[in-house]
């Protein structure tokens, strides 16, 4: 991976239900991280529109998630493997783009042996819809990879 940015790639869904095996690679300064789990490929369609506003509105605010619920003798704890939002950070026309990505833990594994990153993407306007082209295009099968590397 060389500098900042977003990388998605898509294997298809475990079910044959509509939805997609999400890979998430980050990298931002000295922070970087990977993760992935099943999204539904409306939701993915919905969120790459949702980029394509201005101004950004609320359902790129709000993003997209995938987490599963595990139980386990230390009770019941939610795991977020990936997580992208997107919002203005100031009135300059900057944007922020949120990613959060995380290993999966085994039932039995602490909480605390859970590896995550979390970083904040800065960049404009144009970054995000260029993203929002390559991610429907990977969802139509037309490329191998979309990516997010801020202006």
């Amino acid at each position: 991976m060389g500098g900042d940015g977003l990388w998605l790639r898509l294997l298809p869904g475990a079910g044959g239900d509509g939805t997609v095996d999400l890979q998430a690679r980050v990298r931002s300064g000295a922070f970087s991280g990977q993760g992935s789990d099943e999204f539904d490929v409306e939701t993915l369609r919905g969120f790459a529109s949702a980029l394509t506003a201005f101004p950004l509105g609320a359902e790129a605010r709000r993003g997209i998630v995938a987490a599963s619920w595990q139980v386990s003798d230390r009770g019941r704890r939610e795991q977020v493997h990936v997580a992208l939002s997107a919002y203005p950070i100031n009135s300059r026309g900057e944007l922020g783009v949120r990613v959060r990505v995380a290993t999966r833990a085994n039932t039995h594994d602490r909480p605390e042996a859970t590896h995550v990153a979390e970083v904040e993407l800065t960049t404009g306007y144009s970054a995000p819809g260029r993203f929002a082209e390559q991610l429907t295009s990977l969802l139509d099968g037309r490329v191998e990879e979309a990516s997010l590397l801020p202006d």
